[in-house]
C-alpha cells in the first residue's frame, strides 16, 4: 500500500496522508460542467472541501467564487 493512502474503516482508501484545508486558491482548480451555472472539481481527493457535492462519477465545485477559480484554471 502506498505511503501517501490509508486505508479507512471501511475498507476504501482515504485522501492523501498531506495536510490540506480546502478550499484553498493554491491549488483548487476547475472547468466548465457544461449544463448550468455547474463547475467540475479538478482537485484530486476533495473530500474534506465544504464546497464540493459529489454527483455521480464526479465532484462538482459550488464555491462562491467559482468563476474565478476556473478562469484562473484555463491558463494551467
Amino acid at each position: 500500500m502506498p505511503d501517501e493512502q490509508k486505508p479507512t474503516g471501511n475498507g476504501n482508501r482515504s485522501a492523501p496522508n498531506q495536510p490540506r484545508n480546502l478550499p484553498d486558491f493554491d491549488i483548487c482548480r476547475a472547468k466548465e460542467s457544461g449544463f448550468g451555472a455547474y463547475c467540475d472539481c479538478l482537485v484530486s481527493f476533495p473530500f474534506e472541501c465544504k464546497h464540493a457535492l459529489h454527483f455521480g462519477s464526479g465532484v462538482l465545485c459550488l464555491h462562491p467564487q467559482r468563476r474565478e477559480i476556473v478562469a484562473r484554471t484555463k491558463p494551467l
